[in-house]
């Protein structure tokens, strides 16, 4: 359908002048759509223009939009609100293709501003045109026509900006103050002037010369986005973390949960007896409290080890997620939980086999299908209906636990069953939308006698399917664990790697590898013990090296490991790490998210998808 546009003025005879620009019939205009004051001067082209058409044309769609309160041109105010209208007026007249808009009619404003709106929006061709000055009849402009007095001056496409494609006249509607035959007066809504079209295009004018401006910096800033941000936000980001003041902009953040571990969560409270009461066979879960957490949890005065750590999950875990409808109901209240925290995507990791019972008849098998279908209606039930997305996406991590010496069987088992399901569940499944198993994580306490080396045969097959790996590496053990981590296992990723620093060389090595490290500053502060402003003895814990990885070039992220145990969200990690680590910006923050977009086990188009989710939502400074 070809579609005209054009404004008037005084003179009514531009319009038909405009029309014959294509040839009438076939392949000529099927639409004309007018636009004007509701000035008195222009009442003789409220009568002439739809009786020309009606008596030559009467095939032709013709409206006439008068713009009401606007009946001359007195001031910029006026002409602003005009040039509002002007937008509105042109999505809800173009149709699907791109309209031919003329420029000749009304004020040099009008022009000007029709002209702009035709770069901006789109045009097939914008032009003007040169009439003989007694064209003021039908008579008189079929006689020009006849003489070739008439010239068209075609100024060319337009494509219009991509940033616009998606503005529709549903987004930016008119409001019709009266309406006869083909004749409509109209106004925009109240809050135009803050919410209109205008001031959205003048934003993005303002982003697009900052952009330009920003141009020699693209490549520090973690997401290029930030290039449209103003210098003031821009400084304010470089300044370090306000651990107390910024807790609102830091939950606001979109984040990436890289860490966390299906069992450690709702291990104590309300969330706690949620899934026992959820549970299936009620009878088979046995009776038992909730740990005791120790004095001034989740940051207690000195540290508690390993082993105690995880004592503290002892009611949840295989106590509870051997049952289906418990282990669903966890899953459940932990994607709401990464809802609750603006998480965009998130990879937990799970032991099927913990969870499995032979004597029930329940497999490993079913235990992850369970995990992986639970989390996948989860994704379904948030998803938009338009566009298909979902607020957050979830993938598994398959955990194959390291003992020393003895039966390594159980070990086998988690890997063969990371390797079935990165044959069969993401094989079988939609990949832009499905829930995967996409890593396996070799965990369990550290020691020189479990060392990755001692399982590098292990996971040959594990590499030979193209499944990513993760280590718990460094936590308990020296650098060396990482080493053998790093160069025995090819691990992408690294879990606390709290030792690094003690091999410059391997630092190094991590960092021009961006091989991504793995930190919880709650669980390492609760397991570990470091120095902490105002809570510890200065100088009795060592300094949490979280910040100085960052400065050495180390892809730092920041996660949870068991938001349950640590009692602390992905959010309040965030803030420890900067209470841990004084002097960390607010940049550094938006640098370790980075971090985790690059280092997910995604493909490139998941990746690229979470990061435009991401960049889309990063929350300006407070004002």
């Amino acid at each position: 359908m070809r579609t005209l546009l054009i404004s008037l003025g005084t003179s009514w005879a531009i319009v038909p002048v405009a029309f014959h620009l294509l040839p009438p019939g076939p392949e000529g205009f099927d639409a004309v759509h007018v636009l004007t004051t509701v000035s008195s001067k222009t009442e003789e082209g409220l009568r002439e223009i739809p009786a020309y058409f009606q008596s030559r044309f009467p095939g032709v769609t013709l409206t006439i939009t008068r713009v009401a309160g606007f009946e001359d041109l007195r001031s910029e105010e006026e002409h602003f609100h005009f040039e509002e209208i002007l937008y509105r007026w042109i999505l809800e007249k173009r149709g699907t293709g791109r309209p031919f808009v003329c420029l000749a009619g009304g004020f040099k404003t009008m022009s000007a501003a029709m002209q702009k709106a035709a770069t901006v929006l789109g045009a097939e061709e914008v032009f003007h045109v040169l009439a003989p000055t007694d064209t003021t009849s039908a008579d008189r402009i079929q006689k020009a026509l006849e003489e070739g007095t008439v010239r068209w001056i075609r100024l060319g496409p337009e494509p219009g900006w991509p940033q616009l494609a998606q503005s529709t006249a549903s987004l930016y509607p008119l409001l019709t103050v009266s309406e006869t035959n083909c004749v409509r007066v109209v106004r925009a809504p109240e809050d135009a002037t803050t919410h209109g079209f205008r001031p959205h295009l003048e934003e993005l004018l303002e982003k697009s010369r900052r952009l330009s401006g920003a141009w020699d910096q693209m490549a520090a800033l973690p997401f290029h986005t930030l290039a449209t941000w103003g210098a003031a936000d821009l400084a304010w980001l470089q300044q370090p973390v306000d651990p107390a003041g910024d807790m609102a902009w830091i939950q606001s953040l979109p984040k990436i949960e890289l860490h966390c571990h299906l069992g450690g969560f709702a291990t104590h409270g309300p969330l706690l007896q949620a899934v026992r009461a959820a549970a299936e066979r009620p009878d088979q879960i046995k009776a038992g409290m909730e740990p005791a957490l120790p004095e001034g949890w989740p940051l207690p005065p000195g540290p508690c080890d390993l082993r105690q750590y995880m004592a503290l999950g002892g009611a949840t875990g295989s106590t509870l997620l051997h049952d289906p409808g418990c282990l669903r109901a966890q899953v459940r209240l932990l994607y709401a939980h990464f809802l609750e925290q603006r998480i965009a995507y998130a990879e937990v990791r799970c032991s099927p086999n913990n969870y499995a019972r032979p004597t029930a008849s329940r497999s490993a098998w079913a235990v992850l299908e369970d995990i992986r279908n639970a989390f996948q209606q989860c994704m379904d039930e948030h998803r938009d209906p338009v566009t298909g997305a979902c607020p957050c996406h979830v993938n598994l991590i398959v955990i194959a636990t390291r003992k020393h010496g003895g039966d390594r069987s159980d070990i086998s088992r988690h890997l063969a069953l990371a390797i079935t399901a990165a044959q069969h569940l993401n094989a079988d499944s939609d990949h832009a939308s499905a829930c995967q198993v996409v890593g396996v994580d070799l965990a369990g306490f550290e020691n020189p006698d479990t060392r990755a080396a001692l399982f590098a045969t292990d996971f040959e097959a594990v590499h030979r399917v193209g499944l990513a790996v993760t280590v718990h590496a460094g936590e308990n053990d020296d650098a060396e664990g990482i080493w053998q981590a790093v160069f025995k296992l090819n691990a992408r990723r690294l879990g606390h790697a709290l030792h690094l620093s003690q091999s410059p060389d391997l630092l190094r090595a991590v960092a021009e590898r961006r091989i991504a490290l793995e930190m919880c500053p709650y669980a390492n502060y609760q397991i570990k013990g470091f120095d902490l402003p105002g809570r510890t003895t200065p100088g009795a814990l060592p300094p949490y090296p979280l910040h100085d990885y960052l400065t050495q070039g180390v892809a730092v992220t920041v996660n949870t490991d068991n938001p349950g145990i640590s009692a602390a969200s992905l959010g309040d990690n965030l803030r420890l790490a900067a209470e841990l680590c004084p002097g960390l910006r607010r940049m550094d923050l938006l640098a370790m998210l980075r971090h985790a977009l690059d280092a997910a086990f995604v493909s490139p188009m998941r990746r690229a998808r979470i990061e435009a989710q991401i960049a889309a939502s990063i929350p300006s400074p407070p004002r």
